[in-house]
């Protein structure tokens, strides 16, 4: 992978790492009844502003 700022290119070696890690801590977290990936208050304030966003979205 290449990260690429106005300054300069950085080339991150990606070979053999999972691509998504959060997606396999959250399901752990739902079967375990964990917060790992990501806190409940967390997710909660994620939804609520995708929510807000969505009926900023529809009122266009």
């Amino acid at each position: 992978m290449f990260l690429t700022t106005g300054e300069k290119e950085t080339e991150i070696d990606c070979f053999g790492k999972p691509a998504f890690p959060y997606f396999g801590l959250l399901i752990l977290d739902v079967i375990n009844r964990t917060e790992n990936s990501m806190t409940q208050a967390h997710t909660f304030k994620a939804v609520e502003l995708s929510m807000l966003a969505q009926k900023q979205a529809d009122s266009l």
